[in-house]
């Protein structure tokens, strides 16, 4: 105690000083965090921007690698559906019978083929050949197609397709049944090479079993647990269980018990616990789930697919239906076409006969013109299908009506595709190729799918599908029936189906359409800097002196299509914002149009393409993510332009984007709507009524045919805002809502297999609808289309620009090389008073027959009594009854009198 009280005390520690505050040589986002160490050679530096490129690389790469794994498991995480084969009644009677007072169908239930007797005149169609077996040159593969009702080409997700026949695969099978009811047979096929599914748990739970017994009377359940399964549980097996392999098969046996079904089980007990469990509401989701706890065997898994089809006769038609809905498959082998009676009608080596295509207008080819080098004939309905990616271009195949028709003897059918249209594709082949009959059908796309690149060092191909098949679609298929062997009646016969209930046409004088092209686009100097602009060809103060010239000609019923004229051009941009085009006067030159044009009787249509974008960014209001439509394989719909030459995809070109069902009905809302509020006669769509693509998008998929009925609305939608409506080539869907329809293609691909042409479609559509060719001052030979206008009183057509056709150097719009009004205004006004002199006579009128009455003079007459001679050759043609008819004109015979 001295001790410590002699020591001194400690002082108190003294409060530390406060220093200012130094400014931190940190960055204020990285205070908080531990000092970076200091050295000669380390000193911390912010990121730089070399920093963010390298992160933004890496994200992208996982991105990548993410996309990658999605699309490879595309299929494999898609639940098959169950597919039980159908079975029909032992005891079943020989055949089945449809009748009214036009026609008697008759099926054979062993096979499903089928006749159909015309009564009227007595001729009869099969729906195969009927002595396939004794063909010379056909193969067994091709024999068993022709003994089939219906083909089906199925994929894998390598891409590589197969095709399976009814006859092999389901009829030889009976894996098939017939049903009839008062006034229709239905066919229920399941087409497969597999071994008979039953539908009862494999493997099962014990838990979930109970819950199942409780719902079996006793007797069934004895059936169950004593006959058809063995309940194993992993802490009490026999002694001759392998723990180790059942642990390894079954690990759900670490859980609960398991009630295994008996390997083997007899045949008659499967079809006893299949018919039990069946009693008690056993679902095919149920038996999906428990197949997955099964791994005693390994199964193969093949193709199979169900399809049910219905046949019903109403008059001279016999109707073909097929729901998507009752068309099941494996997604691990998706169906992606299916051919519908692949063979009807199909004539042999000695019958006489054509085959009617549609192509262009229309085009016969002959039974057995020994064309058999020749490639078959090929048309997609509605063209291309702008939702799936094509990487080359040699033609465009497109029919724009869904028909084909067959002449055999004294008797003939068209038919006529109702419903899935949108996925067709006329398919026709003559004789002495594969086998000894002629035949044309209609294959239809099912599945689409995308080919995708995984990486530059993966060689194999990969492919990406849809889930599924449109939901509550179906395909439904008409055949019509006719007395004669005339394709003018196959013609009539789909008028009449077309215009059914509808108003013929009531002009006044010729209709005649004019084309005004505003502006086109151009690389052009700004500042020294070459840049992309809207370049002038008719301003909106010369499309008004234009259109009151051909006023002031004394032509009235003129309808104006003014192209170009908004959003950058021809090709144009998105139509999300409507903007005129400053080179051709703005806002305000357009207004001063419509008013020096009111007094006048033109009828003027604001042109626009809604479906695809140009040269669009932001600033137009564009987001590629958002707007574009989606291919099969997910990729955004970025299109390009391709070679006239190679065929190939043009690199030095500009692409472009497809736009989404939703972006493409926008845009046409806002072409209507403003149509409207300028005081604009109508609207004209460049794109809807003819480019019809779906949208595969994986996020919301929008099929071809509710595209179509999209379309089809939104025409209505301006009709009732009291607009015109004009269309492009005139899809049969669009021409009822249509004024107007030009560009229809008069004359198609001239393809080796096809023997001659005919005016299949303008005979349905004249008298009906105001349509015309191409512009006449645009064509190849004026002459020629003036010919082919006139052989079907068409409308007449031209496209005009005010500037001289030099301005179009440099540019790729060479297509206007004769569109300047002051070079063709002269002729524009020859030409058409001409031909509405002698054909106004027929403007209004239907047309009831057409003929050759050789190789190169036609023949074509109308309801009103009223004649038309065409010579297309070059020498001049006398009549039996003495009319001449000089070489290269028409001749129009107006009450018996030239």
């Amino acid at each position: 105690m001295e001790k410590m009280k002699n020591e001194k005390m400690p002082k108190a520690p003294k409060a530390p000083k406060v220093k200012k505050a130094k400014a931190s040589k940190y960055p204020e986002w990285y205070i908080g965090r531990p000092k970076p160490m200091k050295t000669k050679t380390w000193e911390w530096h912010k990121p730089t921007a070399k920093f963010y490129v390298g992160l933004g690389i890496v994200l992208a790469i996982v991105g990548f690698i993410t996309y990658i794994v999605i699309r490879l498991i595309n299929v494999s995480h898609l639940t098959d559906a169950f597919i039980k084969p159908y079975e029909h009644a032992e005891e079943m009677p020989e055949t089945y019978v449809l009748e009214n007072d036009k026609l008697r169908f008759e099926m054979d239930v062993k096979t499903t083929q089928f006749s159909v007797l015309q009564k009227d005149n007595g001729h009869v169609w099969y729906s195969n050949p009927v002595d396939v077996d004794s063909d010379p040159i056909a193969l067994v593969k091709e024999k068993n197609n022709m003994k089939s009702t219906f083909l089906v080409k199925y994929s894998t997700e390598n891409g590589v397709d197969n095709v399976y026949d009814t006859y092999t695969y389901s009829i030889k099978r009976d894996f098939f049944d017939v049903k009839k009811s008062a006034n229709e047979i239905t066919v229920d096929y399941t087409i497969s090479q597999m071994e008979r599914e039953f539908k009862y748990p494999l493997a099962i739970y014990e838990e979930d079993m109970d819950e199942y017994l409780e719902k079996m009377s006793k007797a069934d359940q004895n059936v169950i647990t004593k006959r058809c399964y063995r309940l194993v549980d992993i802490d009490n097996l026999k002694s001759s269980d392998n723990e180790a392999e059942l642990r390894r098969k079954y690990p759900g046996l670490e859980d609960d018990n398991l009630y295994l079904i008996f390997n083997p089980l007899n045949s008659y007990l499967k079809v006893q616990c299949e018919s039990i469990f069946e009693k008690i509401g056993y679902s095919d989701e149920d038996y999906l789930r428990h197949r997955e706890l099964y791994k005693e065997v390994n199964e193969k898994i093949e193709p199979a697919f169900c399809i049910t089809v219905s046949y019903k006769l109403d008059g001279n038609d016999l109707i073909v239906d097929i729901p998507y809905d009752k068309i099941l498959y494996r997604h691990t082998f998706p169906i992606v076409q299916l051919s519908v009676l692949p063979y009807f009608g199909a004539g042999g080596t000695s019958s006489e006969g054509y085959m009617l295509v549609p192509e262009g207008g229309g085009a016969v080819i002959n039974f057995n013109n020994g064309k058999t080098r020749q490639n078959n004939y090929y048309a997609d309905v509605y063209g291309w299908d702008y939702g799936s990616d094509r990487s080359a271009v040699v033609t465009e195949t497109r029919a724009a009506y869904p028909v084909f028709g067959l002449a055999s003897e004294n008797s003939g059918f068209v038919s006529i595709i109702k419903n899935g249209a949108e996925y067709a594709g006329i398919n026709a082949e003559i004789a002495g190729k594969l086998a000894s009959y002629n035949y044309i059908r209609a294959d239809y796309k099912m599945i689409h799918g995308e080919q995708f690149e995984v990486s530059s060092r993966n060689t194999s191909a990969q492919y990406s599908y849809e889930k599924s098949l449109p939901a509550g679609e179906r395909i439904t298929q008409i055949y019509r029936f006719i007395n004669s062997n005339s394709y003018v009646d196959m013609a009539k016969a789909y008028r009449n189906y077309l215009f059914a209930n509808e108003k013929k046409v009531n002009n006044e004088e010729t209709p005649l359409a004019i084309e005004l092209v505003g502006a086109v686009d151009k690389v052009q100097q700004v500042a020294g800097v070459p840049k992309t602009k809207p370049y002038k060809l008719t301003d909106y103060s010369s499309a008004a002196s234009i259109i009151n010239e051909v006023e002031n000609m004394g032509i009235k019923n003129v309808s104006y299509k003014l192209s170009g004229d908004i959003n950058g051009g021809i090709r144009q941009q998105n139509l999300k914002k409507f903007k005129f085009i400053k080179q051709l006067g703005g806002k305000s030159g357009f207004k001063k149009l419509i008013k020096d044009t009111q007094n006048t009787s033109a009828k003027l249509y604001l042109d626009a393409s809604t479906q695809f974008a140009h040269r669009s960014s932001a600033s137009t209001g564009f987001n590629k993510y958002r707007d574009a439509a989606r291919f099969a394989s997910d990729e955004i719909a970025e299109l390009s332009e391709y070679s006239k030459i190679w065929y190939g995809k043009l690199d030095t070109r500009d692409t472009y984007f497809f736009l989404n069902p939703k972006a493409i009905n926008k845009a046409s809302d806002v072409l209507a709507k403003n149509a409207s509020k300028y005081g604009l006669a109508g609207i004209s769509y460049r794109d809807n009524g003819y480019v019809l693509g779906a949208d595969y998008n994986d996020d919301d998929v929008i099929s071809r045919a509710n595209v179509c009925k999209q379309q089809v609305g939104k025409m209505q939608e301006a009709k009732d805002m009291g607009l015109k409506v004009m269309i492009n080539a005139g899809n049969d869907y669009a021409v009822k809502s249509a004024d107007f329809v030009t560009n229809v293609i008069f004359h198609g691909n001239d393809y080796a297999i096809i023997d001659y042409e005919v005016p299949f479609y303008q005979i349905a559509l004249h008298g009906y609808k105001n349509y015309s060719g191409s512009p006449i001052n645009l064509s190849y030979e004026n002459e020629q289309l003036i010919l082919e206008s006139a052989e079907t009183a068409a409308s007449l057509y031209f496209t005009f620009i005010e500037e001289s056709e030099r301005k179009l150097q440099e540019t790729y719009y060479t297509e206007y090389y004769a569109a300047c009004f002051d070079t063709w205004k002269d002729k524009l006004e020859t030409i058409y008073k001409e031909y509405d002199k002698n054909l106004s006579c027929v403007k209004n009128a239907t047309i009831s027959d057409h003929k050759y009455l050789n190789d190169t003079v036609t023949l074509t007459s109308f309801d009103n009594g009223n004649k038309v001679y065409v010579n297309y050759g070059y020498v001049d043609y006398v009549t039996d009854s003495g009319i001449r008819i000089p070489a290269r004109q028409y001749k129009v015979q107006q009450g018996g009198r030239l």
